[in-house]
């Protein structure tokens, strides 16, 4: 079992920062990052010009679907109600077993926030 840090700050300054145990797999098609974090099981896929996030928080299920070619749309489920909203990614980097992507949230066409996540091996 490997270690991450895993970063992320919005466009509201609000930053979060967590040591994490979980995998990490490589292969020609896609590189996958397991691991469990405050917000969850997660599972983060990069695949060549997109990533899919898919979390489970207390049977909460969440899964975003991040393309850096176009918008797509995500369901979130709060307290006893669901919006949909759609993102729009903006960057993928991996390079020194580091990933960064960032990407951003619309609700009917005006930007609510820009997200950056690091994931690093620690």
């Amino acid at each position: 079992m490997k270690k991450f840090i895993v970063r992320s700050l919005d466009s509201y300054d609000e930053k979060s920062y967590e040591i994490v145990k979980g995998n990490k797999i490589e292969s020609e098609e896609e590189l996958i990052y397991e691991y469990i974090s405050k917000l969850g099981k997660c599972k983060v896929t990069v695949l060549e010009n997109r990533l899919i996030v898919d979390r489970d928080n207390n049977g909460i299920a969440t899964i975003l679907d991040i393309d850096m070619a176009k918008e797509t749309k995500f369901v979130y489920y709060g307290e006893n109600f669901k919006k949909i909203f759609t993102l729009k990614g903006e960057k993928i980097s991996y390079n020194n077993n580091s990933l960064e992507f960032s990407y951003k949230i619309f609700d009917n066409g005006q930007e609510l926030n820009f997200i950056t996540i690091t994931i690093k091996e620690y």
